[in-house]
Order: structure tokens, then sequence, then C-alpha cells
């Protein structure tokens, strides 16, 4: 486990709010010179602190549904579990995939047009491996927020949220725009030759087409992927149904959740439960005093509430 200083703890929120930032915006905000903050961030990714800068994209903005896959293992050898893992990388739509423990095994983030693309998708996947799945779960993401992990360090003035999913009619794109978010996906600290070279877009190109991105919503920010074990952290996901919901104590929750620092990801769906909550949390002891308070000062609208530890997230395309 590293133990970080305040300097350190200064660079990785700035970063997790705007990953954008230039080490001379980020010098002014710590106060170190921008030779001095290159060397500590590039002392933060060999540590395996920071592994990423993400995109976030919004989905309905995109023209895209995103579906959730939730699997229960039964009767399968180590062999086929690596399999199954491999083939899910090969998808291009894939967002997100990791081996959990607890009531799932293994859950993903894809996205598509259409849910009849899901359905086939759905479908090829029980084909191959369906005799090795005891309990199958799904749901539709309908609304998605998060912010940055202000655990790390607390923010003094006001708190910035990512609201990545809600309702909203599809931005009409081109190829040179899908282009330059495919060079943005896992690269938003690239610079503008580097995306160049991988989008084989010109730098002028580029620039305007992110800027155009990024003022009609479809690009709404840019964050840090973390090795949060690094951190002495663990990852855990919560499903959360309710019960008598009204708006009220809906506005509250959200609100809530909105001013913990552990809690980073607000996700709705339509499935077999209503809300996941992600935490990350330096013991399994403050999980629960955080999920107990929870459940105890939300009792009256939550129904039902279980968690799994994420053990190994294996692909973070899209945060």
């Amino acid at each position: 486990m590293e133990t970080l200083d305040v300097k350190d703890r200064k660079i990785l929120i700035a970063l997790d709010t705007d990953a954008t930032l230039t080490l001379n915006q980020i010098g002014k905000r710590v106060r170190l010179s921008k030779e001095v903050v290159a060397y500590r961030i590039k002392n933060l990714e060999n540590k395996g602190i920071i592994t990423n800068y993400i995109t976030l994209s919004h989905f309905a903005k995109l023209g895209l549904t995103h579906f959730k896959l939730y699997i229960k293992y039964r009767n399968i050898p180590e062999s086929k579990k690596k399999e199954i893992i491999k083939y899910l990388l090969t998808l291009s739509n894939l967002g997100w995939l990791a081996s959990t423990e607890g009531i799932f095994d293994l859950m993903l983030s894809i996205r598509f047009q259409t849910i009849f693309e899901f359905e086939n998708f759905k479908d090829e996947l029980f084909r191959k491996y369906d005799k090795y799945f005891h309990r199958v779960e799904f749901a539709i993401l309908t609304e998605a927020e998060t912010k940055p992990r202000y655990y790390i360090y607390p923010p003094k003035n006001e708190r910035k949220l990512f609201l990545h999913c809600n309702p909203s009619p599809p931005e009409k794109l081109d190829k040179e725009d899908r282009q330059v978010l495919e060079a943005l996906k896992t690269s938003a600290r690239s610079t503008l030759t580097q995306l160049s070279n991988k989008s084989k877009l010109s730098e002028r190109i580029i620039q305007y087409r992110k800027k155009q991105l990024e003022n009609s919503g479809v690009i709404v920010g840019y964050k840090l992927a973390i090795g949060y074990k690094q951190l002495g952290y663990s990852f855990f996901k919560c499903f959360i149904s309710f019960n008598q919901m009204n708006p009220t104590r809906y506005t509250q929750l959200r609100e809530y959740v909105r001013s913990h620092p552990n809690i980073i990801y607000w996700i709705k769906v339509m499935g077999s439960w209503d809300l996941e909550l992600e935490l990350e949390v330096p013991s399994i002891e403050e999980f629960y005093k955080i999920t107990n308070k929870l459940r105890s000062d939300f009792s009256d609208v939550i129904s039902t509430f279980e968690a799994t530890l994420v053990s190994e997230e294996h692909l973070i395309a899209h945060s």
C-alpha cells in the first residue's frame, strides 16, 4: 500500500476532476513547478496508482443504450473463466468488465444502438457458455453520474459532478467525430500530435471537433482510472431495490450519495433492482459503516440491498 503526501493527493484530485489539465495548471494548484508535477505524475503512473486517463461520454447523446450483464458461474474450471474473459475483451463496444466475489462472479457493461443487437450478443454468449452459468441478470442503464474521488483530498469549495447518462436526444455525429471519440477514449491526456497519429486526422480537426463534442455535451469530462488497491482501498458494487419511493426521498438519497466522498458512482437501471452504487473504501469495516448508515437512514424506501466485491477489473474503456 502506497502512502501519499499532500502534494500527490492534490495532483490526483486535480486530474480526477479534469484529466486534461496542463502541467502548469496543476502546478498553480499545488504550488509546484511543472517539472516537479511531471515527475510526480510519472511516479504515480509507475506505481500503478494512475492507470489511465479516460474520457466520459454521454451514452444517450451517442445514440447508444448501455446494457449491464451479471453472471454467477457454476462448475466452471479456471481455464473457461479465462476463455470467457478473453472472448468478451474482443468486443469493440465493451465498456467495462470485472471479476467479482459475492452474489456474482463476472459483470460487464456493453453498448448497442438497439435492444435487438444486445439480444444477439446475449444469445451468442449463451450459445458458447450457457452450461457454465448458474444465474444471469441484466439491466438497462437509464441514468449515471460520477464525481472525483474526494476521499483522496476533500475540496474546499465547489464539488464537481459528471452526468453521463440521462434522457437526451442523440446528437448527429459524423465519421470524424467518432474517430476523435475513439482516440480520446482511454487517452484523454494525449497531446494533439499523439491523437492525430492515432486517429489519422489533423491536429486542427481534432482540436475543433473535440471542442464541439464538449460544447454539445457528448463529452462530459475527463477523469482518472486509478489503482485503488495500491492505495489500500477496495471496490464494492451495491444493488438496491426501492419500496414506495417518492420524489422527496429520491432527491434526499441522491444528495446523500453526492455528498459522500467514498460513493463514487450513482447508476439508475431498469432490471432486477433500481439502483447501483459504487464505493471505494479503505476497509471492510468502513464499507459496513457506510452501507449500514445508508440502509438505516433510508430504511423506509430501500427494499433490498445486496453487494459484491470487485476483485479485478479487466477493462475500463469508459468510466
